[in-house]
């Protein structure tokens, strides 16, 4: 959402707003509900068209490196099969995928692969029971699948990229509760671009004359007279962030709102892929870590070799390049290893392509003596913006772009780190980690890249590491584990944050 205008407002067009107004409390501006119909359909027309896009231009592809190459096939043999399409919109459909407000990015791409994979193997199923002719090429059916499933999360990331902030797009919420945990509620889903809700009010359930008036940008009002203006100016999801009585809330506010969030605190347990349970009239929530699971395991591990091999011989001739222009400007070897922390607390050495000098722990040391400010720097992140230990020129630009990296995909093959999961610090980091989260971390595989990488990369300090890498091993999922390598391709193109 988009914040303009002197008094914090939501910014959108006054002909398409309702002002509920009091002298004692902010101004409250959110979509008229005569305007939802027309936008709720124009975001699924959006979607549709972003999924119809990705999935032609898959079959294109895939039709351009296998069919017309190596089959020799005519177009028009595949263009007869475009009445198909809409197929892959009702499987999306039913999975509550138009728009899939509310979702989550990891559930998202669940969804769209589930969806798609459906299709495929519908058409294949209806093939070999007509006892169709062999027209079409199984490769390229092979190579249409994959290249859907890439560009369906693709496309709407792309989507969502652009029409973020607009106000027609969102959905219009309320977070009603007081305390903290309202508070970050308000700021995720602020943040949150999957998600799709556009936070419009923020409603204290505790009167506090010395509040702000507004918070992450969204106005903040106390008392619950104004929920029926909201309900009635055409805000329809409401989640209930309160710490005290949560439960009067939920039993008030249902009859008022279409949809409705309880939102509970559980930082310290698993919340991808939760299971509600009806205990005779109890409400229950099972709570299963993934990551405890063999077949799980062996499933990660599976994908580890597959795709680390693969990358490990296509980036090959870019890391020798990039080896041979250090070498060119620093003395000393093309890599360095170094012991770190592995699965169950096992040592190992990772390899890194070298980039800083040969005496670049000396360097660092006489640079933190002399400067307080580089100093404040180190102790907060660990790393430095302008680091001297770092070969100029061409040492950051390798490092911006995580190339000094890409050597560690041998520790993948070889089973001491995972394609994904929290990165393998040294020693004098995990000192500064706690207890509690340095125990969790050998519960798994260090990771190529990881949670925080993406979501932060070097812009945020410890504390954000220990929640993010936190979640990530409580929370593992295939689906997380695609979310962040794609994420991780998306942040090293824009060098964003690494140095």
């Amino acid at each position: 959402m988009r914040t303009a205008r002197r008094s914090g407002l939501p910014d959108v067009e006054p002909a398409d707003a309702v002002d509920v107004r009091e002298a004692d409390r902010a101004t409250v501006v959110v979509p008229r509900l005569s305007r939802s119909v027309p936008r709720r359909m124009a975001r699924v027309v959006l979607l549709a068209l972003a999924d119809g896009t990705a999935i032609v231009l898959a079959a294109t592809i895939a039709y351009w490196l296998w069919a017309r190459p190596v089959r020799h096939q005519a177009p028009d043999v595949y263009i007869q099969l475009l009445p198909l399409v809409p197929l892959f919109f009702l499987a999306n459909a039913n999975l509550g995928l138009y728009p899939g407000f509310g979702l989550g990015a990891v559930e998202t791409i669940r969804r769209l692969t589930l969806a798609a994979s459906s299709v495929f193997v519908a058409f294949t199923a209806m093939s070999f029971a007509l006892k169709l002719p062999p027209l079409y090429s199984r490769a390229t059916f092979v190579l249409a699948w994959l290249g859907t499933l890439l560009l369906l999360p693709l496309t709407r990331f792309v989507l969502l990229s652009a029409v973020r902030g607009r106000s027609w797009w969102g959905e219009p919420c309320v977070v009603v509760g007081s305390g903290d945990l309202a508070r970050r509620t308000v700021a995720a889903l602020a943040r949150a671009l999957s998600l799709g809700y556009r936070p419009v009010a923020l409603v204290r359930t505790v009167v506090d004359p010395g509040r702000p008036p507004v918070s992450d940008g969204v106005p903040v009002h106390d008392g619950l007279e104004v929920l029926p203006e909201l309900a009635a100016a055409g805000v329809q999801v409401a989640l209930v962030a309160d710490e005290e009585n949560p439960t009067d809330l939920v039993a008030d506010l249902r009859h008022r709102f279409r949809h409705l969030l309880w939102v509970r605190d559980h930082r310290e347990l698993p919340v991808e892929g939760l299971e509600v349970r009806n205990l005779g009239g109890v409400l229950a929530v099972k709570f299963v870590n993934q990551l405890l699971r063999r077949r799980n395991r062996l499933l990660k591990r599976a994908t580890d070799l597959v795709l680390g091999a693969f990358g490990f011989i296509v980036t090959t001739p870019v890391v020798g390049l990039c080896a041979l222009l250090v070498r060119a400007r620093s003395r000393g070897p093309l890599f360095y290893r170094q012991t770190r922390e592995g699965l169950d607390g096992r040592l190992f050495e990772v390899l890194k392509l070298r980039t800083m000098h040969e005496d670049a722990e000396d360097r660092l040391e006489k640079h933190l003596a002399i400067s307080p400010e580089a100093r404040a720097e180190w102790d907060t992140r660990l790393k430095l913006e302008h680091d001297p230990r770092v070969v100029p020129g061409v040492g950051r630009w390798i490092r911006r772009f995580s190339i000094d990296e890409l050597p560690q995909l041998w520790n993948v093959i070889r089973g001491e780190m995972s394609l994904v999961g929290p990165r393998p610090f040294p020693e004098y980091h995990l000192r500064v980690f706690s207890p509690r989260f340095r125990s969790l971390r050998r519960r798994v595989r260090p990771g190529l890249t990881g949670l925080w990488q993406v979501m932060v990369r070097s812009e945020g300090g410890v504390e954000e590491q220990e929640a993010y890498d936190a979640y990530y091993i409580r929370n593992w999922s295939l689906w997380l584990d695609l979310y962040v390598l794609a994420k991780t391709v998306a942040a090293v193109v824009r060098g964003r944050g690494a140095y």
